[in-house]
């Protein structure tokens, strides 16, 4: 399998057959009450085509770079685009992801479950954006469990407003597998999405998880995304139980008093010398 070097890294990173692209959507707007974090694994034969295949799709229909799907919104920079235009491109959008993905995710979490199962010092420190996370690391893992072995890593966009949350989840998840319990968790990584496809199409799959999941219509001229996220498209959804939410709340928990008594020994053993 072809290794791909992704630009954040240098050679002594860790190099990767296949990477998780990952973006967010949601937040607490009542209309749209969930957190999502979704995004597609890519490997890399097909990485490199994909990228000069999406930069050629936006050429083709004078889109300059990046592709937000919050630029479609009333007057925003593509509002001006027509329906009949916007199904042409997501038509070429939904073809391009679906033939170059491995399989794409989303992971849900409504601010109501969030608030209800995980105790306040835990949602003090991990938002529903990293539960999210933790549940795509999860989600990720099951993927891969049984027919690929290695680490896989997450690239998100470095604009991603709850990138201190996402940073934080990870490295719990990493003290997890140092701990024995392999969870196929790479690095953490975070690009300019203007300069990936792959990261723009992460935002396509979280946008139009977050409206289906809220039961919210696509924008008109956007149904064809609906093919991305078909479970025979090979796309995957998924939803926190509330009895995962209050086990995971739990264990961190734990975690939280593990580092707050590590940082106290710490600061005795400063204080002693």
């Amino acid at each position: 399998m072809w290794l791909l070097l992704h630009n954040s890294e240098s050679s002594a990173n860790e190099t990767a057959s296949v990477r998780l692209y990952l973006d967010e959507s949601g937040g607490k707007d009542p209309s749209t009450p969930k957190a999502i974090v979704g995004g597609l694994l890519i490997n890399y034969s097909h990485f490199l085509h994909f990228e000069d295949a999406w930069d050629q799709t936006l050429a083709d229909h004078g889109i300059a770079a990046p592709l937000h799907m919050r630029e479609f919104g009333k007057g925003a920079r593509l509002a001006v685009i027509s329906e009949c235009c916007r199904r042409e491109l997501f038509l070429e959008v939904a073809e391009l992801i679906n033939s170059h993905k491995v399989g794409s995710m989303s992971a849900t979490l409504t601010n109501a479950e969030y608030e209800a199962h995980i105790p306040k010092e835990a949602r003090d420190a991990f938002s529903p954006y990293a539960m999210c996370f933790n549940l795509a690391m999860m989600m990720n893992h099951k993927l891969a469990e049984g027919v690929y072995e290695k680490k896989i890593p997450f690239i998100l966009d470095t604009g991603n407003p709850y990138k201190d949350h996402i940073v934080q989840a990870h490295a719990v998840a990493l003290r997890m597998q140092r701990g024995g319990e392999f969870l196929h968790a790479g690095g953490l990584y975070f690009d300019d999405d203007a300069e990936f496809g792959t990261l723009q199409a992460a935002d396509v799959i979280a946008w139009g998880s977050r409206r289906l999941a809220s039961g919210l219509p696509l924008l008109p001229g956007m149904e064809p995304i609906k093919e991305v996220l078909s479970y025979q498209k090979d796309h995957r959804d998924n939803t926190w139980k509330a009895e995962w939410l209050e086990n995971l709340g739990d264990r961190l928990l734990r975690r939280l008093d593990e580092a707050r008594l590590a940082l106290e020994a710490d600061a005795e053993t400063h204080d002693g010398e």
